[in-house]
């Protein structure tokens, strides 16, 4: 789902975050190699150094880990532990992790196994067993933060045979993430006094900004709206959304999982789709565009309309930091802003784009050695938790010590004091980059360091906007599904751009679906429609 897309952000998440010091996303890479002398060996007998303390061993994926630093030498005197470093490149992670466990050399904990990979490894008998009452005892405000995302049962997805064996890890901001932009500006110079709310005033918009000079350049060369054809999912959502149905994701109707690629709504979105193409409405360019020539013609003000992050189309001190496609734009044209949406309405009032399951994997699992050492387990719990949710200790550890590497701006922004306000010089003193657990990342709690308060508000009444129609069963492991996904998502997405150009006419759509179903379409659906009655119903 989204593949396109996720590519699309990745890259300008890492961007932000180094600039920002928010902890650990997961989406960066290093070619260090490990480094012996960094605490490769994961612990000692007992697990003790030799003052009885117990040693808790942590992942340094970036390289800029420093047992000694400012922030970590606060977390070994706050919990009375020692640390040692296990040093790899974040591209070598996995290779790491296997050959250790297969050499028997088990490491006390790693991170964010696929789910498929997570059930591997409960069937070679080496996690340990985290008992809910511990986690809930131990990280209240991880749990909490789990709750408003995932409801009140946050490890179903974790839970086998009733019990519990990693720590849930979310991208939270990827569950209401994707909206539809439409260039205020251009609606204005076009006569159009509000933000398209329905199928037809888009369309009306997107009319007007081919044919009506938004850019007043006196040429005909600006279009309505333009996509990647690199995934289904990157399509177009809100118009298939307008007719309630999302290609790419399973979801749930009075009982039944249907996937919205089949349904017959996805013909009546792709009637206006081709209809927009043909009146020149779409990028015709849209079939071979990449993320990079997707981001130009928005910036480049070659379209009046995208669906992307939210983020980014508001000033990036409002969030994360740094300079996002506003910024960008704002700096061109003093009058520039865009008018952001859920989505359009269809005929039937239906709304709402696909969005990510906030569950990208599994998360973090402990080596099963800490089934016989609950004091050690508690440890790291703790450490966890404090880390990535306690103020005091995630500043420490990310920005250094308050009043000498940082104070806050008068903006309400951090601020590093010199020489530290050089990156440089922040990686040599060990400060920022990374979390102990390298995950649990609360964007609501991380961008209060990032974001200008006069510009919070903004941020949270544009996030709000957004729908929440996620994949109810990605998290959950099919196997069928696995095996014919790229099969039946090359198919579909090569008819789809058929259907839209009108290589292939829409009379073929009910063909399309046979032959969808024929290619192992049914067998997918049969194991999501099982998967579904076991998890959720009662």
């Amino acid at each position: 789902m989204f593949v396109n897309k996720k590519r699309w952000v990745s890259s300008a998440l890492a961007a932000m975050m180094a600039v920002t010091l928010l902890a650990g996303c997961g989406n960066g890479s290093s070619d260090q190699a490990s480094q012996p002398g960094n605490g490769s060996t994961v612990s000692e007998e007992g697990g003790e150094n030799a003052m009885g303390k117990p040693k808790l061993m942590f992942w340094n994926l970036d390289g800029n880990a420093e047992a000694d630093s400012y922030g970590v030498t606060a977390l070994k005197e706050k919990f009375d532990i020692d640390v040692e470093f296990v040093s790899v490149g974040r591209e070598a992670f996995k290779e790491k992790l296997n050959l250790m466990i297969a050499s028997g050399e088990i490491p006390d904990w790693w991170k964010e196994p696929s789910f498929p990979e997570y059930d591997k490894f409960l069937q070679q008998e080496v996690a340990a067993e985290i008992p809910q009452d511990l986690i809930e005892e131990h990280m209240p405000k991880y749990v909490a933060w789990l709750k408003r995302y995932l409801g009140d049962d946050p490890f179903r997805y974790v839970r086998r045979d009733g019990k519990i064996y990693g720590l849930p890890v979310l991208w939270d901001i990827g569950i209401d993430g994707m909206q539809l932009g439409f260039r205020e500006d251009w609606l204005k110079k076009v006569g159009i006094a509000k933000k398209p709310e329905t199928l037809e005033e888009m369309e009306a918009a997107l009319t007007a900004f081919r044919n009506n000079d938004p850019d007043g350049n006196g040429k005909k060369d600006t279009y309505g709206i333009t996509s990647s054809a690199e995934s289904i999912g990157s399509l177009y959502s809100s118009v298939f959304g307008a007719f309630d149905v999302y290609p790419s994701i399973f979801v749930e109707k009075e009982g039944k999982v249907v996937r919205g690629e089949i349904e017959p709504g996805a013909k009546q979105a792709l009637e206006v789709l081709h209809r927009w193409y043909k009146n020149e409405l779409i990028d015709p360019e849209f079939v071979v565009n990449k993320a990079s020539n997707v981001e130009d013609k928005v910036l480049t003000d070659k379209v009046g309309a995208i669906e992307y992050y939210w983020w980014a189309f508001i000033p990036g001190n409002a969030f994360l930091g740094g300079e996002q496609w506003y910024d960008k734009l704002k700096q061109k044209k003093a009058d520039f802003n865009w008018a952001i949406s859920p989505g359009v309405k269809g005929p039937e009032g239906k709304y709402g784009m696909a969005q990510y399951h906030p569950s990208f994997a599994s998360g973090v699992m402990f080596g099963k050695q800490l089934n016989d050492n609950r004091e050690k387990l508690i440890k790291y719990l703790q450490v966890f938790e404090t880390t990535q949710f306690d103020p005091e200790m995630y500043e420490k550890l990310n920005f250094g010590e308050k009043g000498k590497t940082w104070n806050i701006g008068e903006k309400g922004t951090v601020q590093f004091i010199p020489p530290y306000n050089d990156e440089k010089e922040r990686k040599r003193a060990g400060i920022g980059g990374y979390s102990m657990s390298g995950s649990f990342n609360d964007y609501d709690f991380q961008t209060t360091y990032t974001s200008e308060e006069s510009l919070r508000q903004l941020a949270k009444d544009t996030r709000a906007q957004g729908t929440r129609n996620i994949d109810i069963l990605a998290p959950f492991n099919k196997p069928i599904y696995n095996e014919y996904q790229d099969k039946l998502s090359q198919f579909t997405l090569q008819q789809y751009v058929d259907f839209i150009t009108g290589r292939q006419s829409l009379s073929e759509f009910d063909n399309y679906v046979a032959k969808w179903k024929s290619m192992g379409g049914d067998k997918v659906l049969e194991e999501a429609q099982k998967v579904y009655d076991e998890n959720f119903k009662n």
